[in-house]
């Protein structure tokens, strides 16, 4: 008996896994890092009810003043972090044509995911408004492959003219969209897609999101 209660409450971990999705699964991971301390002194000690004990920071990416000299001084790392609160609810977002859900909007950052701007000694939340600003974050974005990339009809991870001809295929009704094409489920933030295959963004899923990935493949603007 106790071997199937061990197995059940196995299976039932798998399970709970399984429904999270990879991209917060990915982040989660406890350490020591050069900035730690900074976060721990803005949002952990400040607030009476965080536990100091229980948080998850992590610095996934250093970036450099000398982006080909990993010895010169860094300007901005790339963090996730939580605080032990979050706020339960589905949510998702876009930054640089990158889809970012999860099922909680996290504490201080939504979805976690912020900059540590070293110069200013600050922590931003990630969003559209810091591309210009800090530079490399869009190939950083692309480099990690976080979240899901906008128009990625075949789910490999990139965009391709793939992708277009599996959109053309579904609409000729030759196939049908992966599932997870469809992120309805979420409560949608900011400019976020219903669909991850609704390149043009017009609410649909259509041969003219085809059409706008060859565009943009080809360097056309639309």
């Amino acid at each position: 008996m106790k071997k199937i209660v061990s197995l059940f409450l196995v299976m039932v971990m798998i399970l709970a896994m399984s429904l999270i999705p990879a991209y917060a699964a990915q982040n989660l991971i406890e350490g020591e890092f050069l900035y730690e301390y900074k976060f721990v002194e803005e949002y952990i000690e400040p607030n009476a009810w965080v536990d100091e004990d229980i948080y998850i920071y992590n610095e996934r990416y250093y970036h450099h003043v000398d982006e080909n000299d990993p010895e010169s001084e860094i300007d901005w790392v790339y963090v996730n972090a939580y605080s032990n609160m979050v706020m339960d609810w589905l949510v998702k977002t876009m930054v640089a044509d990158r889809i970012f859900y999860d099922y909680n909007e996290s504490i201080p950052f939504s979805f976690g995911d912020a900059i540590y701007d070293v110069k200013n000694e600050c922590f931003v939340e990630l969003g559209n408004g810091m591309l210009d600003k800090y530079d490399g974050l869009r190939e950083m974005l692309e480099e990690l492959n976080i979240g899901d990339k906008l128009g990625d009809a075949d789910r490999d991870g990139k965009l391709t003219v793939m992708d277009a001809t599996y959109i053309q295929m579904v609409s000729a009704g030759m196939c049908e969209y992966d599932a997870k094409d469809d992120i309805r489920e979420f409560y949608a933030l900011g400019d976020a897609v219903d669909y991850i295959s609704d390149f043009d963004r017009d609410g649909e899923r259509t041969v003219m999101d085809a059409t706008a990935i060859q565009m943009k493949l080809a360097g056309i603007e639309a």
